[in-house]
């Protein structure tokens, strides 16, 4: 068996057992587990789970984008739909810098879904985890998220009517900050039901000028790079003389 077919087989069974985890710790009484331990282990699953990618770029590339005005910029992939928001951008790129995140989302509904206007929260933010759902009700209002659903994917239990469905998640900055985005809203409204929206670890990385952080957009970006870690946790791209490259 070759490293890379072991490391796939080894990631999705890490990604199963996670699973199973985050399960048995919602079943099990808030007793059984002292609160110490409990961060210990949520923690170390949490590492586990971690998502990270190093972008390089080349010094003429890098003297040339910064002196152009163009921002290091990421999105994330849910379900089969096109990447539409912005989920980080920065100005501070260097040499190198590295990107990642965890799976601990927070799921919400917004009114409308507009290219080029960064997202606007209509409804109230809940933390929400893959295989958990959570109930938007006739008054618009998100309750606290539940086990339901797919075990990979968030549901939305729609009460309530015409709503564009979206999902925030955690990630940690190339400035080593730690903060909760939007990486997806739903192009087209829902009615009442319910909705699955399925993260997928998979992101595009480019360099854009002009855009900001939670921005929604609804064409393709111009040479940019996608990245699948669904079978890794890490990964490393090279930007030199205008393409990108795994070094």
């Amino acid at each position: 068996m070759s490293q890379s077919s072991a490391a796939s087989k080894q990631s999705q069974q890490l990604h199963k057992d996670v699973q199973e985890a985050f399960k048995s710790f919602q079943s099990v009484a808030p007793t059984a587990l002292k609160t110490t331990d409990y961060s210990k282990v949520l923690t170390s699953t949490l590492a586990a789970t971690q998502k990270s990618v190093k972008i390089q770029i080349a010094s003429a590339d890098l003297t040339l984008l910064k002196q152009s005005g163009y921002k290091l910029c990421f999105a994330k992939k849910v379900g089969n739909e096109a990447y539409n928001v912005v989920w980080q951008s920065y100005v501070q790129y260097l040499s190198n810098s590295t990107f990642s995140w965890t799976p601990q989302y927070q799921l919400f509904g917004a009114n409308s879904f507009q290219a080029n206007v960064q997202v606007d929260v209509s409804t109230n933010l809940v933390n929400i985890g893959l295989g958990q759902q959570s109930i938007l009700d006739n008054a618009g209002l998100l309750g606290s998220a539940t086990s339901g659903g797919p075990d990979t994917s968030i549901t939305l239990v729609n009460n309530y009517g015409a709503i564009h469905p979206g999902l925030s998640q955690l990630s940690t900055g190339i400035d080593g900050r730690q903060i909760s985005t939007p990486i997806y809203v739903a192009s087209a409204q829902v009615v009442t039901g319910q909705t699955v929206l399925t993260p997928v670890e998979t992101i595009l990385v480019w360099f854009e000028q002009n855009v900001q952080t939670s921005t929604m957009f609804s064409t393709s970006r111009s040479q940019s790079v996608e990245i699948d870690l669904t079978f890794d946790n890490n990964a490393t791209r090279l930007y030199s003389g205008g393409l990108w490259t795994i070094p």
